[in-house]
């Protein structure tokens, strides 16, 4: 297969926009309730050894991607197999983005609208972007994230009139259980999906640190999650954002400046939409480029179409509604998500230490010959 390069700022721009996606519809660690700034701060310490072990996986093999490197750890058929889950974790991540994005443009302004026609016209724009290629991905979002970063900062700056600091009080009224529940909720959505650029980042030029890259990322995005999370949650407050679905754009609603700057909501959409589109196309190049390491296919491009549709027809069938999409989301996801991103990771990087001890090991000279 041709290999792309990335360079350090495109690989970062995407891993940010990704991270942020569907983040800034859903909102993250909403059961904290008032303590959700507590809440993503632990999630990044949880992180850690995450990015730890994921950056260390990708150095040991640096020209190589996931699914190459399970067929390298465990060999050819164990590292199929764990291909597929991997393969299947990035499609249905996809199908999940998708979802989340046309029920939320189906809510906020076509209500009377087909979820599947919304649908399609954003996977047919996905495909076209994944047959293109991650460079042409990665050039496009990196022009895209300082338009993001600059709308977020901009608005925050917009809703200093209508903050109410009070939101905040009482610190740990409830517990410590809501914050460390919410916490891992944080973890697992969004920051551990970062796992799935290990299908792509032995693209990253030779200049390039993977360790930057995450821990950047980590940095960065998880401050702009509490940025926006703290936004809302002092805007609105904590009755309020338990019965919105979409508490971040409902918040935005509420900005009226001098009554001439007001009905902003629609910029925030579209940021919305861009990172939620990079999201959906780095699902989608990671599934492409797994199902063709699997099946042996000389491109990956020749798998873009039908994953794509398949992955749209999953996102439609997948909930029945938008209170299911949302059940799933806070209750079940982090645990769904957890072998994936976890277990995943762990268990090759302590194969390969144990693959490594035994041939070091057969490699030393016996004591009793020498003898």
């Amino acid at each position: 297969m041709e290999k792309e390069l990335i360079t350090q700022k495109q690989g970062l721009a995407v891993m940010i926009m990704f991270t942020l996606g569907s983040t800034l519809v859903l909102g993250a660690g909403g059961t904290a309730k008032n303590d959700v700034w507590i809440a993503i701060l632990i999630s990044m310490l949880l992180e850690v050894p995450i990015i730890l072990i994921c950056c260390k996986i990708q150095k040991l093999y640096p020209a190589k991607n996931i699914y190459e490197i399970f067929e390298t750890v465990f060999g050819k058929v164990a590292g199929k197999l764990l291909s597929v889950l991997f393969i299947w974790y990035s499609f249905h991540l996809g199908s999940l983005v998708i979802r989340n994005f046309t029920e939320f443009i189906v809510s906020v302004s076509l209500p009377q609208t087909p979820q599947s026609i919304v649908g399609l016209f954003m996977i047919f724009l996905c495909i076209w972007a994944v047959k293109a290629g991650i460079e042409v991905i990665c050039r496009w979002t990196a022009i895209i994230f300082p338009i993001t970063i600059i709308v977020i900062l901009a608005v925050t700056f917009l809703f200093a009139p209508i903050l109410n600091f009070e939101n905040f009080k009482p610190i740990l009224f409830y517990g410590i259980k809501p914050v460390i529940a919410s916490a891992f909720s944080v973890f697992a959505f969004p920051l551990s999906e970062t796992v799935i650029f290990l299908a792509f980042f032995n693209q990253l030029n030779s200049k390039a640190s993977v360790y930057k890259v995450y821990f950047l990322n980590l940095l960065i995005s998880g401050l702009f999650i509490v940025l926006v999370s703290v936004r809302t949650l002092l805007s609105l407050g904590v009755p309020n954002i338990s019965i919105e679905f979409f508490p971040t754009y409902s918040s935005v609603r509420l900005v009226n400046i001098g009554d001439f700057l007001e009905r902003i909501e629609i910029t925030v959409a579209m940021v919305f939409l861009f990172a939620g589109f990079i999201k959906i196309n780095v699902c989608l190049y990671s599934s492409c480029l797994g199902v063709a390491n699997l099946f042996g296919l000389k491109n990956y491009r020749q798998v873009v179409g039908i994953l794509g549709l398949s992955m749209l027809l999953l996102s439609v069938i997948f909930y029945r509604n938008t209170s299911e999409m949302f059940d799933w989301a806070n209750n079940i996801y982090k645990y769904y998500a957890f072998p994936f991103e976890v277990i995943l990771p762990v268990i090759t990087l302590l194969f390969f230490e144990i693959k490594k001890f035994f041939i070091k090991r057969k490699s030393l000279p016996d004591p009793a010959e020498d003898s």
